[in-house]
């Protein structure tokens, strides 16, 4: 018995034995990166590749919400995660985060850097404004060196935002352009767009960094609705002629609500309007033979547009155009109004004027009704407001020189070429049949003003520089068409009337006092206008000369019809 118990315990150690010197020892788990650090670029989406070896299943995690890796999982072996930025690093600086991989018992970790990105950041990208107007901030920072520059892709934004304050250049700080945005006069809303640009200081064509769009939105004034049409169809006369049988302007406005008119607004703008309309000469020193009357027209609402509804139902062409239009039987029923003026020999010879309640840029005039003589009809808004040198230089250009004088416009565009053929038979028919367009030719040298040419007291240069002669480009067109002198109120609303331009106000002016008895005689006409030269002022020089936003306006359209359904 003790033998077989002896025997089974040798037989236990033995396996023991064997067994110990047999099973291998097991392998500890680990991990084993590539790389202990590695980068990616500052770029939302950019990425980089990570690998490592694990002996175990692993998986992965990142202690950052702007970098995301794949896969977050994986078996034993050779591994690859793609390290993923989900922003950019717009901080200015490098930024760092940790990878760590766990495989069984075994945990390692490796810095992943993304490298800082040019950055050029606003604090807001759009910045709404009131009706009254405030100064607004384009706060941005950035941490690019060089040149800052603003830029808008709004025409005339500098009407009514002006700048205060320039930015400057540091690396990676905060900074701002402060702009100052005027009070809306007008009860449409109107909105401006900016970016900002870095660029060399040296080659500013060449662009560092570009901000996003800047949009400034200031809202328009409240719209009335009126309710009160008492003072409708009123009328007052506001200068009375002291010289010859009297020359008949008369005045009235559109979208002026029933408080524009209680206010005294609609009064002040009629009284702004008709001096506007005697600043330049020769109208200045003719102003004895003018008589003026305004008419009180009352609109439903003072804003124009789609929902509003005003007297003379004046309308703003498709945007980019400067065109207006609105009703001309409105207009002469309006004018019938005045006693003085009830009667077709008076009004066939009248200038009406259509004033906008509205400090949009535009301005159209008529003329050629059948019928109607020299009868012509101008739609001008308050440009910029009562007080701007805008809203005088476009009536005067509109009023006094399309719709008085029957001027033709001395601005040319390149695009436009050679002059049409049905404009070249238009301005010939004018100037023969009617005596109009005398400051344009579509004949060199054959031109309306070559006795001035031959003239001594016209051959030096005026007040404002201009000379006296022949130079293409008029009528809209850029060639076979010429104009009086370089510049002048019927090409740029500058440097006042050239003298083919006030001889043509001259003539109108003396034909509608004294009758189709009076003769024009050259020689008056030249005592007359060398008396009277225009001169520049601050206002009609100083200012505009400052003005590198215009547009010419639309040329002026030659009705050729009747006012039709218009009776007395």
């Amino acid at each position: 018995m003790k033998f077989r118990t002896f025997i089974c315990m040798a037989c236990v150690l033995l396996a023991a034995a064997c067994n110990k010197d047999n099973t291998p020892e097991q392998t500890p788990d680990s991990i084993e990166f590539a790389d202990s650090r590695v980068t990616v670029e500052g770029l939302r989406n950019n990425d980089v590749k990570v690998r490592f070896s694990a002996t175990s299943n692993w998986v992965a995690s990142v202690d950052s919400d702007w970098m995301t890796a794949f896969p977050m999982a994986g078996k034993a072996g050779d591994a690859e995660i793609t390290l993923i930025a989900k922003s950019s690093n717009v901080t200015g600086e490098d930024r760092e985060c940790t990878l760590t991989v766990k495989s069984g018992d075994a945990e390692e970790s490796i810095t992943v850097v993304q490298g800082a990105t040019d950055v050029l950041l606003l604090e807001k990208s759009e910045i709404i404004v009131s009706p009254e107007g405030e100064q607004v901030h384009l706060k941005f920072s950035s941490n690019v060196s060089g040149r800052m520059v603003l830029y808008t892709y709004t025409d005339n934004v500098r009407d009514w935002i002006l700048p205060v304050k320039d930015a400057n250049t540091k690396a990676m700080d905060s900074y701002e352009y402060i702009l100052e945005v005027v009070a809306n006069p007008d009860h449409d809303s109107r909105s401006a767009e900016f970016y900002i640009e870095i660029v060399n200081p040296d080659n500013p064509d060449e662009t560092y960094i570009a901000s996003e769009i800047i949009t400034i939105f200031q809202e328009g004034i409240p719209v009335d609705t009126s309710t009160d049409y008492s003072s409708d169809g009123t009328w007052k006369q506001i200068h009375t002629h002291t010289a010859g049988a009297g020359v008949p302007i008369v005045l009235m406005g559109d979208g002026f609500a029933d408080v524009d008119i209680a206010s005294g607004y609609y009064e002040k703008i009629m009284q702004k309007a008709m001096d506007n309309l005697f600043s330049e000469e020769p109208m200045n020193s003719l102003r004895d033979y003018f008589d003026v009357w305004y008419v009180t027209a009352v609109s439903r609402n003072n804003a124009f547009g789609d929902g509003y509804s005003t007297c003379f139902g004046c309308k703003f062409d498709e945007e980019g155009s400067s065109r207006i239009t609105g009703s001309e039987n409105t207009v002469l029923t309006y004018i019938y109004k005045v006693p003085a003026l009830a009667s077709m020999e008076q009004l066939c010879k009248t200038l009406a004027i259509v004033l906008l309640n509205s400090s949009v840029y535009a301005g159209t005039t008529g003329f050629g009704f059948d019928g109607f003589d020299e009868f012509g009809l101008a739609f001008c808004p308050v440009v910029d407001g009562p007080e701007s040198e805008r809203f005088r230089s476009v009536l005067v250009h509109e009023a006094i020189g399309h719709g008085f004088a029957k001027l033709y416009d001395e601005y040319a565009y390149e695009t436009y070429g050679n002059i049409s053929i049905s404009t070249m038979d238009q301005v010939l028919r004018l100037q023969n049949n009617y005596g109009w367009a005398a400051n344009v030719s579509v004949y060199n040298p054959d031109v309306p003003w070559k006795r001035m040419l031959s003239d001594e007291r016209y051959a030096l240069p005026d007040a404002y520089g201009e000379v006296l002669g022949i130079y293409e480009g008029a009528c809209t067109y850029w060639t076979g068409a010429w104009r009086p002198t370089d510049d002048s109120m019927m090409r740029t609303n500058r440097h006042g009337f050239n003298a083919p331009s006030r001889e043509a106000i001259y003539k109108r002016t003396m034909k509608s006092a004294f009758g189709k008895d009076w003769e024009y005689v050259y020689e008056d006409f030249v005592t007359f206008d060398q008396t009277h030269l225009p001169q520049p002022s601050v206002t009609s020089l100083g200012v505009a000369e400052n003005n590198n936003d215009f547009r010419p306006l639309p040329a002026p359209y030659f009705a050729g019809r009747s006012m039709e359904g218009f009776t007395f």
